[in-house]
């Protein structure tokens, strides 16, 4: 990606349709949705969007740094020094055909759509925690393996120590060191469908005995619900042609074509009903239809 490319605000171009309200709601409620765009529309263009980077990879330090001026946080913060430092870290590693570097780009960028949307809603996050999705974003799945039977939380364990350790380089604090951590940790599947949400209580035994903590920030549960959100929003939260182009990158990852009853089981075990965060839910009518294509209708 070079520089002139990255400096175009692509999460403003993203939002560039505004969503065409129904008669009916009332004045003011109109007033706040005609803020939203489209989410059939915005589809469409994220994965207009992702299916560019499949063709030329964006520098993720790049867009990282861009990401952060969004959000208002220079490098001179710990955390947007760490978010720089995760960017070029993933770059290096490169990663497999679906956890990659194009699906840290494409997850950074989610997570601060969903920001951006969850602000509109009245929800917002603020700076700090924009950052924290982001650098999670960034780095969730550094050094990810494919799993072959290993026990749960074993890649998530694996990237939060990566991460971790460039966050100490960083100087970030001991306390959002512990907050990245649950971040990532909190990306784990099964920790999407339990009670609660990802990090909410009471807290699943397994997951906090990872955590290395019992003194959790109150607000991580509602990030770590964006963050899940931000890491199934590309496959399943677009369009079905781009469900289609996630699934080959898996299939070429796992090596092996993915069943219709698998197709099933994703959605069942690992997506579950809907989206969980506010923000993710503005695509829930895009997740439907998704579904039923990948499912079948019935």
């Amino acid at each position: 990606m070079d520089s002139a490319f990255v400096e175009m605000d692509l999460i403003a171009r993203l939002f560039a349709v505004p969503l065409d309200v129904a008669d009916g709601p009332s004045a003011a409620r109109v007033g706040a949705l005609a803020q939203l765009p489209d989410p059939l529309r915005l589809g469409r263009r994220m994965a207009a969007l992702y299916t560019c980077w499949q063709h030329r990879l964006p520098d993720l330090g790049s867009l990282a740094a861009m990401l952060l001026r969004r959000i208002g946080m220079g490098a001179d913060d710990a955390l947007g020094r760490c978010c720089l430092d995760a960017a070029r870290a993933v770059d290096a590693w490169g990663g497999l055909p679906y956890h990659s570097a194009a699906h840290h780009a494409e997850v950074a960028t989610n997570a601060m759509v969903l920001v951006e949307l969850a602000d509109l809603l009245g929800y917002p996050v603020g700076q700090r925690g924009a950052a924290m999705l982001l650098v999670a974003g960034v780095a969730h799945d550094l050094h990810y393996t494919t799993p072959n039977g290993r026990p749960r939380f074993t890649a998530e364990c694996a990237s939060a120590e990566a991460l971790d350790v460039i966050a100490a380089q960083a100087g970030c604090s001991e306390a959002d060191r512990r907050s990245l951590r649950a971040l990532v940790i909190a990306t784990e599947p099964g920790l999407r469908l339990r009670d609660g949400g990802p990090l909410g209580e009471p807290m699943e035994p397994s997951a906090l005995a990872l955590l290395q903590t019992a003194r959790l920030d109150p607000a991580l549960p509602r990030l770590a619900e964006i963050l899940s959100d931000a890491d199934l929003l590309s496959s399943v939260g677009l369009t079905p042609r781009w469900y289609r182009v996630q699934q080959a990158r898996l299939e070429a990852e796992s090596g092996r074509l993915q069943q219709t009853e698998e197709s099933h089981r994703f959605f069942s075990s690992i997506v579950g009903p809907d989206f969980l965060s506010p923000p993710g839910r503005v695509f829930s009518g895009n997740l439907a239809a998704i579904r039923a294509f990948a499912c079948g209708a019935a």
